[in-house]
């Protein structure tokens, strides 16, 4: 039997070789996945921040071109309404204050006084205007007498101001209707006052003015807080504010007519715990930020996700993953379509069905882990999806309490937010005041003072 042969050089070079080759072919399948995956990040990336997309706040924001002339022959669009929109026209007034009849003493071209004696024709105009406010002062002479009964000197309120106040409701009303409603800052408010109306108030006045009319609104303020707690619905919400400074939270509590806001130096579940109470009731609609997830285990109420946030992340599905993401945007879409489609007159059958065709569309194999977890994530909220099918109180998406904070964050970018944590207090509670009015339809100005005198008894 032969020995075995020992390989020569030119074999085991051969070898060496072979395994060298093997081990370039690993290293160059892992760069070629790395170079895949970075591929797939910068492409992403591209498409969040494209050339004309800048970085604010961690946000993206498109810097527009300039905007086409308003002229008519370079825009194409006629005059007055556009085709499906309703025409406005100003109506002729109801009520007339003022009747000023123009003669013709002599014309107007020429200057010569040979005219008829008797009017050719008459054409009527209305003019409407304003009365330019002027202040006034009223000296009240106050009575006192003693009353043998409550053994002490007694007199009569004076109704026309606030206690110790020597500006009248009126015009701290006012005062609140510009750095409220209007957002003006405390130098555009005095200066108004100053031109319109005649009133020197400084910039201490404006800020006592507001803190007076926050005391005196404060049984108003517990009652919207107690109609917030009791109503069958409501949409909360929260924007950043700034406290001298410092980072702090607006939360808004909207209801079909309260609103209710509270600025707190926490985001945490403690803050609407507190506003609410473990035993409130209703519905909490909201867009799925964690500290609601921890309200409603807390509470155990009835959820409802806003639609809006939950088609905004599957549209983000659709721009970044193709046909996945698209697949599930679409199904979504058409979902929420159907849903919002039985105008909350829905049945527990009806959103068992939603439910079972939108789980059909969705629930596949995906690629992407993303698109996967999303999935699964979504499936799992079903008692929280559907609520406004079948409840005329409830909403499909936080668009309320949205709408309700647009007005603070625009404050907030002109004013940079309080100065203290009782001016944040004093806005809050102005603030609720203020909107829960004008969500009633009731004017500030107008009623302002028989809600400060029918809350306090």
């Amino acid at each position: 039997m032969s020995k075995r042969r020992k390989p020569t050089d030119i074999q085991r070079e051969n070898q060496r070789l072979k395994g060298k080759n093997q081990e370039l072919k690993r290293k160059l399948d892992e760069q070629r996945k790395k170079y895949k995956e970075l591929k797939d990040e910068f492409k992403e990336y591209k498409a969040r921040h494209p050339e004309t997309v800048g970085v604010k706040h961690g946000k993206t924001y498109e810097i527009k071109g300039t905007t086409k002339s308003s002229d008519n022959s370079t825009t194409g669009r006629k005059r007055g309404a556009q085709p499906g929109h309703k025409p406005y026209t100003r109506k002729k007034p109801q009520v007339i204050d003022k009747i000023q009849v123009h003669p013709v003493c002599s014309c107007p071209k020429c200057g010569g006084t040979n005219i008829s004696e008797d009017p050719a024709e008459t054409r009527t105009r209305y003019v409407e205007d304003i009365v330019i406010p002027k202040k006034r002062t009223t000296e009240h002479i106050i009575h006192r007498h003693y009353c043998r009964d409550c053994n002490k000197l007694v007199e009569m309120p004076v109704t026309d101001a606030l206690p110790k106040a020597r500006i009248g409701i009126n015009a701290m009303l006012l005062v609140m209707y510009l750095k409220i409603g209007l957002r003006l800052p405390i130098e555009s408010v005095i200066k108004l006052m100053q031109h319109m109306c005649g009133m020197d108030i400084s910039e201490g006045g404006i800020c006592s003015i507001l803190e007076q009319l926050a005391k005196a609104f404060g049984p108003y303020y517990e009652q919207l807080l107690e109609e917030v707690q009791i109503a069958p619905a409501r949409n909360i919400d929260e924007t950043t504010w700034r406290i001298d400074g410092d980072k702090a939270w607006l939360w808004a509590f909207i209801t079909k007519g309260a609103a209710l806001y509270k600025v707190a130096q926490s985001r945490a579940h403690t803050v609407p715990l507190d506003v609410l109470g473990k035993d409130h009731e209703g519905v909490d609609i909201h867009d799925r930020f964690s500290a609601y997830e921890t309200l409603a285990r807390k509470c155990g109420n009835v959820q409802q996700y806003c639609w809006s946030h939950i088609l905004g992340d599957s549209k983000e599905l659709a721009q970044f993953y193709g046909e996945e993401g698209k697949n599930i945007h679409d199904a979504l879409k058409e979902t929420y379509r159907k849903a919002d489609a039985f105008d909350h007159r829905g049945t527990d059958e009806d959103i068992e069905r939603l439910y079972l065709n939108m789980k059909k569309r969705i629930l596949i194999p995906y690629k992407s882990v993303k698109c996967h977890r999303f999935v699964l994530n979504l499936l799992k909220e079903k008692d929280n999806l559907f609520e406004f099918v079948k409840n005329p109180d409830v909403e499909g998406t936080n668009n309320r309490a949205e709408r309700g904070l647009r007005h603070s964050v625009v404050a907030r970018k002109i004013s940079g937010g309080s100065k203290s944590l009782k001016g944040a207090e004093i806005y809050a509670k102005l603030t609720s005041v203020f909107h829960s009015l004008e969500n009633k339809g009731i004017d500030l100005i107008q009623q302002g003072r028989n809600i400060i005198q029918t809350s306090h008894g």
